[in-house]
């Protein structure tokens, strides 16, 4: 490192910031540190810098299964921010097994410096018993927090003001990208950082988007039971009187195809069909092809996740873009945080997603938001201000006509 540093022209500390991937490093240093790098052939020992600092810069990604697109989208995002902010990802399986989340967890400290896990921790593991030096950060665990983070005072994010108490969902205050809670004394389910999206905001804008379409006889396409499914609740809750299905297995395109045809016999009024996955959505658009029902002439169809292959498909699909870059920065500095010896109160991070509306809702010919042809992304008003790249066009005043609830007839 000395070797470096002097080659470099810099501080062994300022080697040492650019080895660990410190994200406060100026280009100009992390240049010259990395040309004085390659030409002296110095590998950094890692094993010598564990025994030295009591880390092994290896994070364990804790994930149900990666059997689905949205769930390997979510972990490419976090390996690749990791490896932006010099941290190394182990992915682990659990399998929706209790026992193998807590191997991950007890290998803490050990094999691992921090993990993140994705959904709720299993019944059995009480939070309180982890080490606060290896920390633990929740993602999409938003249904298990939102009692224990119920009466938390809102703070303002660092990076947005926080949002309208009267446009918020019980337990969550977020900003323009995000936001934060502290949480109230004794909620040992809240006593972990958490990192999420606010599926209520997502619900109600594909609630409020479909309206303005004129769509009211919908049937949501949830995932299967036992999954960590709070955008599912929320859509329950935007859509009071809508039926929910949910596949016997994973939620992939082939229970997609399964519930879409499941609905249209239960439910043969249907207009919309809501999704809690893209994989189901793409599936249920295969099923409705295949049987030449038009889309969305006949049924319009919405996703959640914002997965590559909506984009391709025939039509392109509606659906709700999570910010996985955005989410997955705030869960890996939530891990350096509190490797660097952050102790404050757990944070509730809930950020704003977006609903990108496509061909599936609006049709081949429909005007997006930026006025050009063919369904182009955009934001409905429902996610606030500053979430879109153009003015919302002007909804049709007698789709978008207050309705009261939805009769139950249309379900035959």
């Amino acid at each position: 490192m000395k070797e470096v540093a002097s080659r470099a022209g810099v501080s062994l500390k300022s080697v040492s910031r650019v080895v660990n991937g410190h994200p406060n490093t100026s280009a100009e240093v992390r240049e010259k540190v990395e040309r004085a790098i390659a030409e002296l052939g110095w590998r950094p020992n890692t094993h010598a810098r564990s025994l030295r600092t009591g880390r092994t810069g290896l994070i364990a990604l804790s994930v149900p299964d990666l059997r689905t697109s949205s769930a390997s989208h979510l972990a490419q995002a976090l390996v690749s921010e990791a490896e932006r902010q010099g941290l190394r990802v182990a992915i682990e399986p659990s399998h929706g097994r209790a026992e193998r989340v807590r191997r991950t967890l007890d290998a803490c400290g050990a094999s691992f410096d921090a993990v993140v896990h994705v959904g709720a921790l299993p019944a059995g593991i009480d939070p309180a018993s982890l080490d606060p030096a290896h920390p633990v950060v929740l993602v999409r665990a938003a249904e298990s927090l939102e009692q224990a983070w119920a009466d938390a005072p809102p703070e303002a994010a660092a990076d947005g003001p926080a949002r309208d108490a009267a446009d918020e969902p019980a337990g969550n205050a977020a900003g323009a990208t995000g936001g934060s809670r502290t949480p109230r004394d004794g909620a040992a389910a809240a006593s972990l950082d958490s990192v999420d999206t606010d599926s209520d905001a997502s619900a109600r804008a594909v609630h409020h988007h479909l309206r303005t379409v004129g769509r009211s006889r919908v049937v949501i396409l949830g995932r299967e039971a036992g999954a960590a499914d709070g955008f599912t609740r929320a859509l329950s809750r935007a859509f009071a009187d809508a039926p929910v299905l949910r596949p016997s297995h994973t939620a992939d395109r082939a229970a997609g195809r399964e519930l879409a045809a499941q609905a249209l016999a239960a439910a043969p009024a249907s207009d919309a069909l809501v999704c809690a996955e893209d994989e189901l959505a793409i599936g249920a658009l295969s099923l409705l092809h295949e049987r030449g029902i038009a889309v969305p002439g006949r049924i319009a169809v919405t996703g959640h996740g914002n997965i590559d292959d909506g984009q391709f498909t025939t039509p392109t699909l509606t659906t709700i873009d999570l910010g996985l870059p955005s989410l997955a920065r705030h869960v890996v500095e939530q891990v350096r945080a509190r490797l660097d010896g952050d102790r404050s109160p757990a944070r509730r991070i809930v950020l704003r997603a977006r609903i990108l509306r496509r061909e599936s809702t609006l049709g081949l010919g429909g005007i997006g938001p930026t006025g050009a042809v063919g369904g182009a992304a955009g934001i409905d008003p429902d996610l606030g201000p500053g979430s879109g790249s153009g003015p919302s066009p002007a909804p049709d005043p007698a789709a978008a006509a207050d309705r009261g609830p939805e009769e139950a007839p249309w379900l035959g």
